[in-house]
């Protein structure tokens, strides 16, 4: 169950990812406006998640997600009946908004029941099985796409919003702790966000991890353009494309949650970083010497995403351990801060495109790089502090 709802990005992006071609043709707009698609969600995806976790820290896990997931099931089929591109995007946004519940309850779940140490080796395993999600969605997109047209994805989201609804009153008991605040205010929570934010251990894992994140939206809202449009592959095998770049971030977080007692949470953030600066940098140089062969983009892209998965369950359970009592909110903060660069760097990706893998590469390394320069100079220094 936890693996399903923090997999909601997968469902959302995944699948819809393989249309955007489509979707932009059916409404006849640009590259850039159609990939608004993805900004407008992730937007209020992380925006949203300032507001869920400090209400699941006070009012329990179980409401908030079952509120959260009613909604999303609600703005999915508006998403699927959209009349015109504007309506779209406002159903999106209520999409990406209703969305942001899953995971920022799910990742406060896990660590109310596993505690701080548990929570990176479980977030590690769970981040696995969401790799085979990953590696499902798009491939289900591709067919669902070439059989009923973009639409279709939609549909599947809302049966996926299903069943998550009843999982939740099936299998989960409430496991807010008893220590949680008994009131909620706007100035709590935005007292509680200001001290979180420049707290060492939160902000190095905090920004190491947006980095990371935001590169792999990248992957996501860019390589159906490439693969489709600027390749001329068809929706089936780019889809398939598409769930084997992916299929590396199940290996990742496997390979996270065996290591991570042995060599470290650290050393995993370092290799997993350095790891995706060279899978990108071979998408790049692909690209600059115009290989337009599909398995050019995916297999780097495997090792990419290979790398973010050792990365992220150790950075993203590094930036909410140290806060127990805090555990929503800090998982809010987190998310908002990566969806929001998820979002800046999605718009970026249509901007840029031109048919080629270079944008794609290149905003990959950028993000890659970006999240090494932030780790790198200062772990040592918080490691000796504790």
């Amino acid at each position: 169950m936890l693996t399903l709802l923090l997999a909601i990005n997968s469902f959302s992006t995944d699948t819809v990812a393989v249309g955007i071609p489509q979707l932009r043709d059916f409404f006849g707009v640009n590259s850039s406006s159609a990939n608004l698609v993805f900004s407008v969600y992730v937007f209020a995806f992380g925006f949203m998640q300032l507001v869920y976790g400090p209400i699941s820290d006070r009012f329990g896990r179980r409401p908030v997600l079952v509120m959260g997931m009613v909604l999303y099931a609600f703005s999915t089929v508006l998403c699927a009946f959209a009349p015109t591109f504007e309506t779209l995007l406002v159903a999106r946004g209520l999409q990406g908004a209703s969305a942001s519940a899953a995971p920022a309850v799910a990742r406060a779940v896990i660590r109310d029941l596993y505690g701080p140490d548990g929570s990176r080796k479980v977030l590690g395993y769970i981040m696995s099985a969401f790799g085979l999600v990953a590696i499902t969605t798009p491939i289900i997109g591709g067919f669902l796409v070439a059989w009923q047209g973009w639409q279709a994805s939609f549909y599947f989201c809302g049966v996926y919003a299903l069943v998550c609804i009843c999982l939740i009153f099936g299998l989960l008991n409430e496991t807010r702790p008893d220590s949680g605040p008994s009131n909620l205010h706007l100035k709590n929570m935005l007292s509680t966000y200001l001290k979180l934010t420049p707290n060492p251990l939160f902000a190095l894992n905090c920004v190491t991890n947006l980095f990371m994140f935001a590169g792999m939206f990248v992957w996501l809202s860019g390589s159906m353009l490439v693969l489709i449009d600027g390749y001329w592959i068809n929706a089936k095998l780019a889809g398939l494309l598409l769930a084997f770049g992916s299929a590396g971030f199940m290996f990742g977080a496997w390979a996270s949650a065996r290591l991570g007692i042995w060599i470290g949470p650290e050393r995993l953030i370092l290799s997993g970083s350095i790891t995706a600066i060279f899978a990108a940098a071979a998408i790049l140089v692909f690209g600059l010497f115009k290989f337009q062969n599909g398995y050019a983009v995916a297999m780097p892209a495997f090792l990419w995403m290979f790398g973010h998965g050792l990365h992220y369950p150790q950075s993203m359970a590094g930036a909410i351990a140290p806060f127990p009592d805090k555990a929503g909110a800090a998982s809010s903060l987190i998310g908002f801060y990566q969806t929001t660069a998820a979002a800046i760097m999605a718009f970026t990706m249509g901007a840029l495109h031109d048919g080629s893998a270079v944008p794609l590469g290149f905003l990959m390394f950028i993000s890659s790089a970006a999240a090494f320069a932030a780790y790198f100079p200062f772990y040592r220094r918080l490691s000796l502090k504790k």
